[in-house]
């Protein structure tokens, strides 16, 4: 393993933004992972652990210590049985070549993920979702390293307390993920939960594994820009989460705000209304930096916008 210095994170950053990190490393196994953790801890350095870097927005002051860039790979069948199959992942694996590999291989529940930029780590440490499902829907186990104690272990999913855009892994960044288990259905039954998609295959006769991951992968190029392209970081905003009773004293004024099923006794609402038929924001920018004009949930740098723009 080599340990760099001065490393640009703006190229580390799909929203190609930030200054440099003073040490920057790859690690592909348990034991880099170990050696740079330990290299932070003797030269009494931060350190943060980086997978795709598509959810992430660096200061532009850069990172005073250690980027840990998670690249341990691994692809494992684990067990299976008439009805499920179980897959183990290493977190630096590519999230959405996770997705096709089960798709291809027709195990199902998790191709409406399918899009997502970034790996498997990072989607489990921010409880990735799209089109009706969170990639806690299928996770089983974790496995991490403690950088406390130096501890290899899994934790359950009962007690990676998923919730919305979170977990445990958010909270405790001592718990470093290293490996995932994601149990499959080998009987497919297609998800159509989210509006969109019930749209696309409402007359759609047979409709195959293949055929969701087609159409999510279409509906995203169709809304969401080429992060290839354009500095972004996809959807930057969470959906609010209220009371029922507060949702329906805001239908009263917006009778046609969209709601999703949310914990009992809560709605999720559409943010995306708010920004556009509420604060008239569609399409807002300000220098280098705006809302995407097909999803305003979206934030662009749309040439060489600094970090601290982007936060403005």
């Amino acid at each position: 393993m080599e340990i760099k210095e001065k490393i640009k994170l703006s190229e580390h950053s799909t929203f190609r933004a930030g200054g440099d990190a003073r040490f920057f490393c790859n690690v592909t196994s348990i034991e880099d992972l170990k050696e740079a953790v330990d290299f932070a801890q003797k030269n009494n350095l931060k350190f943060m652990i980086l997978g795709g870097g598509s959810n992430i927005l660096f200061d532009d002051l850069g990172f005073s210590g250690i980027v840990i860039k998670n690249n341990i790979l691994g692809i494992k069948k684990e067990s299976e049985n008439n009805e499920n199959v179980i897959f183990s992942f290493g977190a630096g694996e590519i999230l959405d070549e996770v997705v096709n590999f089960l798709v291809e291989n027709n195990f199902s529940l998790s191709e409406n993920l399918s899009g997502i930029p970034g790996t498997i780590g990072g989607a489990v440490f921010q409880n990735a979702g799209a089109y009706g499902v969170e990639i806690k829907n299928i996770v089983i186990s974790v496995e991490v390293y403690d950088t406390n104690t130096q501890e290899i272990f899994l934790i359950q999913k009962e007690k990676c307390n998923f919730l919305y855009r979170q977990s445990l892994f958010k909270k405790n960044r001592s718990l470093v993920i290293t490996k995932i288990y994601l149990k499959l259905n080998k009987n497919f039954v297609p998800n159509l939960e989210y509006a969109g998609l019930r749209k696309l295959f409402e007359n759609a006769q047979n409709v195959t594994i293949k055929d969701i991951r087609e159409g999510i992968l279409n509906i995203r190029k169709e809304r969401l820009p080429d992060w290839k392209k354009l500095g972004t970081a996809g959807c930057f905003f969470k959906n609010p989460i209220i009371t029922e009773d507060k949702y329906l004293e805001i239908s009263e004024i917006y009778k046609d705000i969209p709601k999703f099923d949310a914990e009992e006794g809560f709605v999720k609402i559409s943010l995306g209304f708010v920004l556009e038929k509420v604060c008239d924001l569609k399409e807002f920018k300000i220098g280098e930096v705006g809302l995407y004009k097909k999803h305003s949930l979206t934030v662009i740098n749309f040439k060489n916008a600094k970090s601290s723009e982007i936060k403005s």
